[in-house]
């Protein structure tokens, strides 16, 4: 029988966890909290930017590997930063991923971070393929799981040729995601869809998706963790209520709704393609002809993970620590209605959302009903909340300097943001 794992019952054993994500990324900090109730510390990276991780009062350290945690460098010396912290952190320490670089960078260099680190053992090509929309469409096609069509333009000449071919709206997305790079967006006809390409800040990193229509709602998400034969050890999905940018971002409020299918579909796929670790996965329903499209697969911790806590207080965080420290992990106690919020983001999509769907105050209020839990916000710790919020109003300032910049440049020196402070 597998043991039952109370929300406040620490292990005998616990060795420390070292979590990789660029400052912004909320993901470490709900690491930190979740585990720091099974006794283990955990330790991020140090960065300039304000670290949500590291400002948490739970927070055991930091250290100094990469640049404002990303593996910007060399490799080897990124490696040889890590071991340096795995020799200070004198146990063997569980490494946990929690950007698509680092997934990828991890896979690459698992057998010389082992001698540090208990890390799932990933197949190197499956997570590079996984961590690429490119690569993850082909692969979902060869298993026959249902995803967008996909078109990958060589460049502008070839873009204005498929544009006459499209249906339109197209969504334009990076095959490879990058923290503080461009992101997804929506072209409504050819001139819109050239117009993007050509702005597009990556030009060989971008394709275009097929536009599945419908509401918030129809979009899931599937978060689990499996073992090293590929075992799903932990399952949970849920919706999406609200997200930033609206209507095709990132989580800013969820909701955890059971969906045995989409459970079924990714435990079949991911255990065909022999998955290993914590996987993070974008489905959309499309009610054209009734199925969940795959829409994307981070190969890592995803950034709403704590949306997906059942009963007993297990997440994928804690069933991956548990695994890698020998523990049995106890069988998903499903809670549905649970709620989960982005403050941030959902403060920034409150303003879209009042202006494209008249979505009023008080609606915004209500749909707070079931909420748990914040992604920042607590009060037994404060800081990283305030840090979030602080960082919001710093870039809210910036964008309102830079649109008034654009408005004093008229064929003179440009004023920028940083002579207008």
């Amino acid at each position: 029988m597998p043991e039952k794992l109370g929300s406040h019952a620490p292990l005998t054993d616990h060795p420390p966890v070292l979590v990789l994500a660029p400052p912004r990324f909320v993901g470490p900090l709900g690491v930190i909290r979740s585990l720091r109730q099974l006794g283990a510390r955990v330790y991020v990276a140090t960065t300039r930017e304000r670290s949500l991780g590291r400002a948490s009062r739970y927070c055991a350290g930091a250290f100094d590997i990469g640049v404002e945690g990303r593996p910007t460098g060399d490799d080897g010396a990124v490696v040889d930063q890590l071991l340096q912290a795995g020799r200070r952190l004198v146990r063997k320490a569980i490494l946990i991923a929690g950007s698509d670089e680092w997934a990828v960078f991890v896979a690459q260099h698992a057998e010389a971070l082992a001698v540090r680190f208990e890390i799932p053992r990933q197949d190197v090509g499956l997570v590079e393929a996984l961590a690429s929309k490119e690569g993850m469409h082909g692969l979902a096609r060869a298993h026959g799981v249902p995803t967008p069509r996909i078109e990958r333009p060589a460049g502008l000449d070839e873009a204005a040729a498929l544009a006459e071919q499209l249906t339109y709206p197209v969504m334009l997305k990076p095959i490879l995601s990058r923290p503080g790079r461009q992101g997804i967006s929506i072209a409504f006809d050819r001139e819109s869809l050239i117009q993007q390409l050509r702005d597009f800040d990556e030009p060989g990193n971008v394709l275009c998706q097929e536009y599945i229509p419908g509401t918030d709602a129809d979009v899931w998400i599937f978060n689990g963790y499996f073992d090293h034969r590929s075992r799903c050890l932990a399952a949970f999905t849920g919706r999406k209520l609200r997200q930033h940018p609206a209507r095709m971002g990132l989580c800013s409020l969820g909701e955890y709704v059971h969906n045995p299918e989409v459970i079924e579909l990714t435990e079949r796929f991911l255990g065909e393609l022999g998955y290993t670790g914590i996987v993070d996965i974008g489905y959309r329903w499309d009610a054209r002809d009734g199925t969940y499209k795959v829409l994307d697969i981070n190969p890592r911790l995803g950034g709403a993970f704590r949306l997906f806590v059942d009963a007993n207080g297990l997440d994928v965080a804690r069933a991956c620590y548990l695994d890698l420290t020998g523990h049995a992990v106890p069988v998903v106690q499903h809670r549905n209605g649970r709620r989960w919020m982005l403050e941030t983001a959902d403060l920034i999509a409150l303003k879209h959302y009042r202006c494209d769907d008249g979505l009023k105050i008080g609606d915004w209020l209500r749909s707070f009903r079931g909420l748990e839990e914040g992604a920042t916000f607590s009060l037994g710790d404060p800081l990283p909340f305030a840090a979030a919020m602080a960082t919001l109003v710093g870039d809210t300032l910036q964008a309102r300097l830079q649109r008034v910049n654009l408005r004093f440049t008229r064929g003179s020196t440009p004023l920028t943001v940083e002579s207008a402070r």
